[in-house]
């Protein structure tokens, strides 16, 4: 039971994930927006020693502006073939900070860009069948590599101690358009 609650929330914080080979170069983060806008698929991995999970994943997103609001959808597939959808909607509410919604948190988000990271703190619910829901702690840090990909990783806490982690690797397509004209 153990494992499947790991494993859970894992899946829930997907917010970033793989590992990427080259280290991470950070350059500077423009906008959220610039971040994550248009197309990018990527490969991601959910870790958890405490059950022995090692889940590979691939995950496609798209980001765009809508009504004022910055919408980031993500798509992904699992190496099992379970499929999940989350759609993230991200608001600013002020120099270098938004707020982001998504259905399974239990409040808004905090996203803060840094010089060279975009940071997001957030909880989730873990939906427990016949059971009360668990309430998880996620911390995102996402940077852009000197080749162009984002390197997402990600901690999953419980009551203060580290229970996973996810990490991702995404290649923004810059075949896309871009739809603000904004491009990190």
């Amino acid at each position: 039971m153990r494992r499947l609650l790991v494993l859970m929330a894992a899946w829930l914080c997907l917010a970033g994930a793989t590992a990427a080979p080259e280290l991470p170069q950070p350059a500077q983060a423009s906008s959220f927006e610039a971040t994550f806008e248009g197309l990018a698929i990527g490969r991601g991995r959910l870790r958890s020693r405490a059950i022995g999970l090692d889940r590979g994943f691939l995950v496609w997103t798209t980001g765009r502006e809508s009504d004022g609001v910055f919408v980031l959808d993500q798509l992904f597939r699992f190496d099992d073939g379970v499929t999940d959808r989350r759609t993230w909607r991200f608001r600013p509410t002020g120099p270098g900070t938004y707020v982001g919604e998504r259905q399974d948190l239990a409040a808004p988000a905090k996203v803060r860009i840094e010089a060279d990271a975009v940071r997001l703190s957030y909880d989730i619910w873990l939906r427990r069948r016949g059971k009360a829901p668990l309430k998880l702690h996620c911390e995102d840090r996402i940077t852009r590599l000197a080749s162009g990909a984002l390197l997402s990783r990600g901690t999953i806490y419980r009551l203060g101690v580290p229970v996973g982690s996810v990490e991702t690797h995404l290649i923004p397509d810059t075949r896309q358009p871009v739809t603000s004209g904004r491009r990190p």
